[in-house]
């Protein structure tokens, strides 16, 4: 019989998880680790600059990563909430271009005045 044979079958559902994220596609938001901190920390000047211009004034209080999601582009958009004060957060979206190319991360966004409740979504 060929009964038997059929149980190497579920083997292909693993390759279905992996086209979830297809590319062009934003994750889901996880819990920010170290290596987004470091990110978020080399482009701080950048967010500053541009919180600025987008009606935030003044330093922040803390500039600790919450939580990412992220976007595979010839390079990768990291969509990083950064919590900056007890009550707020601001959401940045930075691009970090593929190694190959020597480019540094660049600040593509920022949204300030976001509610420390509020989940960072793609923008």
């Amino acid at each position: 019989g060929f009964g038997s044979r059929s149980v190497s079958v579920p083997i292909a559902h693993p390759k279905r998880t992996k086209s979830a994220m297809s590319c062009g596609g934003a994750t889901d938001a996880r819990a920010a680790d170290a290596e987004i901190q470091t990110l978020i920390d080399g482009v701080k000047d950048q967010v500053l600059v541009k919180a600025k211009e987008a009606g935030r004034d003044g330093d922040f209080a803390t500039y600790e990563a919450k939580s990412v999601r992220s976007q595979v582009v010839a390079g990768t958009n990291f969509f990083v909430k950064v919590q900056v004060s007890d009550s707020e957060c601001i959401h940045l979206r930075i691009h970090q271009p593929l190694p190959h190319t020597g480019e540094k991360a660049s600040v593509a966004g920022v949204k300030v005045g976001q509610d420390v409740g509020a989940e960072v979504e793609y923008f």
